[in-house]
């Protein structure tokens, strides 16, 4: 896997992001590596500072072999999607979609330790930045080629044939649409949240009743990653190279996975990738609205923890909102 990487301080690596989540500090680690893979006990690592909030996770530098990373989970419902996405790992090997996108590949699955209440893994390191720490440069440049991938990737996705993944419920993104927006009207009227302090209700609202009109479409059901957004896209010279985190992966609407048009994608590339995957206007407007919900969730949730995943959800909501 690949992320932006930086050493971190004791004080940056300490820092938890949710109430529930256990110790993932250097010391946890070296105690992991040494218990279960004595031969990285010594090694180099370094913490990964991402916009990601599942995992907590760190570089094993091995010398005249590729770098690994360790990702512990960071609270209960990230841990149990552990096993699951080891089997989905295992299975996209013998897929297709390798031929156009690279996936991480699995080294080692740990068991709870004294030091750690989770199962956690040990994946190869994939060269490459994400989207959301190459922003910048991606902002820059012509996205047409990255489009382009990014579509047919999704079409790829769409089409992988996974045993055993979970079918989206309803109420989640990729599921049936009216108890998702049931949902996201419940953040919006609740004054725990103080969604009035950080969103534009008013607009959020109005896309919100777009979507009302196409709940009874038909919906064309199939294999999803559920979470593109910018710190899963890894992008290598404009180019997409990797699609990581498939924690998340199940069966549901595939107009889940149109969050690239939003969460990666400026305005001028998203009518190119929207032609790509061939989404009529019912599909565009529920993966809009799947993601609205996302980005809503994550601005009211991430935001006031002052997390870097608050400043993504923050761009795609604007994106979302300024989108015709």
């Amino acid at each position: 896997m690949s992320s932006p990487i930086r050493v971190c301080d004791a004080r940056d690596v300490n820092e938890r992001i949710h109430d529930d989540e256990p110790d993932t500090t250097e010391h946890v680690v070296r105690s992991l590596l040494k218990a279960s893979c004595p031969q990285w006990a010594q090694s180099p690592i370094e913490y990964l500072t991402t916009s990601g909030t599942d995992n907590a996770m760190w570089r094993i530098h091995i010398d005249d072999e590729p770098d690994l990373v360790i990702r512990l989970p960071r609270r209960p419902g990230a841990a149990a999607g552990v096993l699951h996405e080891i089997r989905v790992l295992r299975q996209l090997e013998h897929t297709s979609i390798g031929s156009i996108v690279t996936t991480p590949k699995l080294r080692h699955v740990g068991e709870p330790h004294e030091v750690f209440p989770h199962r956690w893994t040990i994946l190869e390191w994939i060269d490459g930045g994400d989207a959301w720490t190459l922003r910048n440069d991606l902002d820059g440049r012509p996205l047409d080629a990255l489009a382009d991938d990014l579509a047919n990737a999704v079409n790829m996705i769409g089409t992988v044939e996974v045993d055993g993944v979970p079918r989206r419920s309803p109420g989640s993104r990729g599921g049936p649409l009216l108890p998702l927006l049931e949902r996201l009207e419940g953040w919006l009227d609740s004054s725990a949240w103080n969604a009035a302090e950080l969103i534009d209700v008013a607009e959020v609202r109005r896309l919100a009743a777009e979507a009302f009109e196409v709940v009874d479409e038909p919906v064309i059901e199939g294999f999803v990653h559920g979470d593109l957004i910018p710190g899963n896209v890894l992008v290598d010279e404009g180019r997409l190279s990797a699609i990581i985190d498939w924690g998340g992966a199940g069966w549901g609407d595939t107009a889940q996975d149109l969050a690239p048009a939003w969460a990666v994608l400026p305005s001028c590339e998203r009518s190119a990738f929207r032609e790509a995957v061939g989404a009529d206007d019912a599909a565009w407007i529920r993966g809009r609205t799947f993601e609205l919900e996302h980005a809503v969730g994550g601005v009211l949730y991430y935001v006031p923890k002052q997390h870097p995943l608050g400043d993504v959800m923050a761009r795609t909501l604007e994106r979302i909102l300024a989108s015709p």
